[in-house]
C-alpha cells in the first residue's frame, strides 16, 4: 500500500469515527421547568371571590402579571421579615404593577385603580383565617369588595416559620376606555387622608408624628421635601414607617434661624393600607425558595462545533498529502 493510499484510508476512518461519536451524544433539553402556581395563593383568591359572591359582586379575574408581582412582594417580605407595601426599590404596589406591564387605570397621581392587602402569621395559618382578619378592617375589606377593581393576583411564602400573604387587586385600561373619567376617577373603596403639618418648636425644630394611612412619601410632600432628605434626617434605611413614629422634619443650624412655613396640608389618596412593619413570630420552620435552573448548553451543539474543527483539520491534511503526491 502506497503512502498516499494509506493517508486516504486514515482520513476516511477518522471521519467515520467522528460521525459515530457525534451521533452518540444526546441533546439535553434547554427548556426550564414549568412555573407552578402556589396552592395557598390560589386558595386565597378563591376565598376572596367567595366573599364577593356573598355580597352580590362578580368574581375577580386572575391576572398573570398581578400573580407575579404579588408573589415577588411575598418573597421580599419573607426575605426581610418585615411587612411592607414597598418593595426593595421603594416602589408602591401600583408602580410595581405598571413596571411589570399591567396598565393601571385611573388617576395614577392618586394611586390609580389598584389596592394591596398584606398579612403575616404563623406558618399554620390558612387563607380563610387571613380573609377573616382582613374583613375586620374597612380598608382591607374594601380591597376585597371593590366594585371598581376587576383583576386579582396573590402571593404566598413561608420563611422561618412565618407565612406571608399578599393580595393585589386592580383595574386595567382598555381600548374601550374612551371617557376621561376612566382615567381620572378614584375607586370608591380608596380612603383619603390629609397629612397635617406640625408647627415648629421653640427652638425652631419641627417633628411629625406619623398617623394611620400616612406614608413616607406623603409626609415628605406635605413638608415640601424629598423622600431621600427625610430618610437621611431620620437615618431610615427603608421607606417603612410606624404609626406614632416621631420623624424629624427640620432642625435649625447654629446662626440665623430659618424654618419652613408651617400649616401646609397635602391630601393624599391611598389605594393601599398603611405600611406598618411587623417583625413576626420566632422562627420554627425554614422554607427556602428554589430558583428555576439555568438552561444548560446542548452537548450536541458543542460536539458539532468540535467535529467541524476536526473535519477542517483532516481535510487540510488530505489536501496537503494530495499536493505532496503531485510533486
Amino acid at each position: 500500500m502506497t503512502m498516499s493510499r494509506f493517508r486516504a484510508l486514515f482520513l476516511v476512518s477518522a471521519l467515520l469515527s467522528l460521525m459515530l461519536s457525534l451521533a452518540s451524544f444526546k441533546p439535553i433539553s434547554a427548556q426550564p421547568k414549568a412555573f407552578r402556581l402556589n396552592a395557598n395563593a390560589l386558595a386565597l383568591i378563591d376565598e376572596v371571590n367567595a366573599l364577593r359572591a356573598d355580597n352580590g359582586l362578580p368574581p375577580y379575574q386572575v391576572n398573570a402579571i398581578l400573580m407575579i408581582i404579588a408573589q415577588a412582594q411575598a418573597d421580599h417580605m419573607a426575605g426581610t421579615s418585615v411587612l411592607s407595601h414597598f418593595d426593595a426599590e421603594g416602589l408602591r404596589p401600583y408602580q410595581r404593577a405598571i413596571n411589570a406591564g399591567y396598565p393601571v387605570a385611573g388617576d395614577l397621581s392618586q394611586g390609580g385603580f389598584f389596592s394591596e392587602n398584606i398579612y403575616s402569621a404563623p406558618a399554620s395559618t390558612i387563607p380563610a383565617d387571613v380573609i377573616k382578619s382582613w374583613s375586620g378592617d374597612s380598608i382591607h375589606l374594601a380591597t376585597m369588595l371593590s366594585p371598581d377593581l376587576k383583576d386579582i393576583g396573590a402571593g404566598y411564602k413561608v420563611m422561618a416559620g412565618t407565612a406571608y400573604f399578599v393580595l393585589d387587586a386592580g383595574s386595567a385600561t382598555t381600548e374601550t376606555d374612551s371617557t376621561p373619567s376612566a382615567y381620572t376617577k378614584t375607586p370608591s373603596p380608596v380612603k383619603t387622608e390629609a397629612v397635617i403639618t406640625c408647627t415648629p418648636n421653640e427652638d425652631g425644630s419641627i417633628y411629625h408624628i406619623a398617623q394611620k394611612e400616612e406614608a413616607l412619601w406623603s409626609i415628605a410632600q406635605a413638608y415640601n421635601m424629598s423622600v431621600d432628605d427625610l430618610k437621611k434626617l431620620n437615618r431610615l434605611s427603608s421607606n417603612d414607617i410606624f404609626e406614632g413614629q416621631k420623624l424629624l422634619i427640620y432642625k435649625p443650624k447654629p446662626g440665623p434661624t430659618i424654618t419652613p412655613s408651617p400649616g401646609i396640608t397635602f391630601t393624599a389618596t391611598f389605594g393601599i393600607p398603611s405600611s406598618t412593619p411587623t417583625h413576626p413570630v420566632t422562627p420554627t420552620v425554614t422554607s427556602t425558595a428554589t430558583p428555576l435552573p439555568t438552561p444548560p448548553a446542548s452537548r450536541k451543539s458543542g460536539g458539532i462545533a468540535i467535529g467541524i474543527i476536526v473535519l477542517i483539520a483532516l481535510l487540510g491534511a488530505g489536501i496537503g498529502a494530495w499536493l505532496g503526491r503531485r510533486r
